[in-house]
């Protein structure tokens, strides 16, 4: 992969959908719900709570079977876990250099809003306050180097229902990175070491529900948006953010590059009668040291009208439906499997 980001603008040169308001020099593609950003992100933490004190009062590294949390049981900052079931009942520790699914950043009380006989908040409640609190734990244990439209995002474990009428108040926040319709994908290392861009593999595809943006899918399969080529701007720009306008007049012929050497032809897209199109970076982003974007095509709707399914890889034929594709419900913190 939340809640989803203001739509992002995209540039396209290959195929000219309605010019955007706030843009009447050049040709911007503007995409539903943030395209490859966190389109139906859902934090893990609706789903997830800590281990019970009915169960064997597991420390990290056991495998807890339920999902109540004992007062002693603390995953401190840095701290970084995985877990394979969908409930996440196999949760445990795991040195940050394996892959993983979450990596703690501290702690966030939230007496001052709710008291102690204050009701158990539900799901979009939790997940404001999961947005609001743990982002700014998670700037502070970045140093303030957080990617807002980056690969990863704050989430973190709530109190269950049992813990909350005991009083619990605490929220275990931590870093994690979701796909595009809210599957978890793991990752290597320590955030603070990685690059934040939001980018992809060449080659990976996204899946498609309705007319939006759903998880990874094999090429071969109806999808949205195959990554085509990624981009490193900091090789063109350095020190201040640059425009977009400039990123633009840079990235056009970068993907073009990057789409001849991907399908062998740097008009592919429009031969197939798809749009080629990149993401831009914004000044906080850039700021927080993310420089790579991706290249991509995909079959426009129209601006704000998302993506018709396409089947098969740029690289080679491809058929566009007329038909729109089924919408499927997202997988709120399910860890995911790359389909490459």
């Amino acid at each position: 992969m939340a809640e989803p980001p203001e739509p992002d603008r995209r540039s396209e040169p290959s195929r000219s959908p309605k010019r955007s308001r706030h843009d009447p020099t050049s040709t911007r593609l503007v995409m539903i719900s943030a395209v490859l950003g966190a389109l139906l992100v859902f934090t893990v933490a609706a789903a997830l709570n800590w281990p019970s004190e009915e169960s064997a009062q597991p420390g990290l590294g056991e495998q807890p079977t339920t999902t109540s949390p004992p007062p002693e049981f603390e995953a401190p900052p840095g701290t970084c876990l995985n877990w394979t079931e969908p409930d996440a009942t196999d949760i445990r520790e795991v040195n940050c250099s394996e892959p993983h699914l979450f990596e703690m950043t501290g702690k966030s009380e939230v007496w001052a809003r709710f008291g102690p006989d204050a009701p158990f908040p539900d799901t979009e409640v939790f997940n404001k306050l999961k947005t609001q609190r743990c982002t700014d734990v998670a700037r502070e244990y970045l140093d303030g180097r957080l990617d807002p439209k980056g690969r990863f995002e704050a989430s973190a474990f709530l109190p269950s229902k049992e813990s909350w009428e005991r009083g619990d108040r605490t929220l275990h926040c931590a870093l994690q990175q979701p796909g595009p319709a809210g599957k978890l994908y793991r990752f290597t290392g320590k955030v603070a070491e990685l690059d934040q861009s939001d980018v992809y593999e060449v080659g990976t595809c996204f899946g498609i529900s309705g007319s939006a943006v759903s998880s990874l899918v094999d090429c071969s399969r109806p999808h949205s948006v195959e990554i085509t080529g990624v981009v490193d701007l900091g090789q063109e720009f350095s020190g201040q953010h640059p425009g977009t306008e400039q990123q633009d007049e840079y990235l056009i012929d970068a993907c073009r590059q990057r789409l001849e050497d991907f399908a062998g032809s740097a008009n592919a897209a429009e031969d197939k009668d798809l749009t080629l199109y990149w993401d831009n970076i914004g000044q906080p982003s850039w700021q927080a040291g993310s420089r790579k974007v991706n290249c991509k095509v995909a079959a426009t709707l129209g601006e704000d009208e998302g993506f018709a399914p396409v089947t098969g890889s740029v690289q080679g034929e491809v058929s566009i439906s007329e038909e729109p594709a089924p919408t499927t419900p997202p997988s709120p913190g399910v860890p995911a499997t790359r389909t490459r």
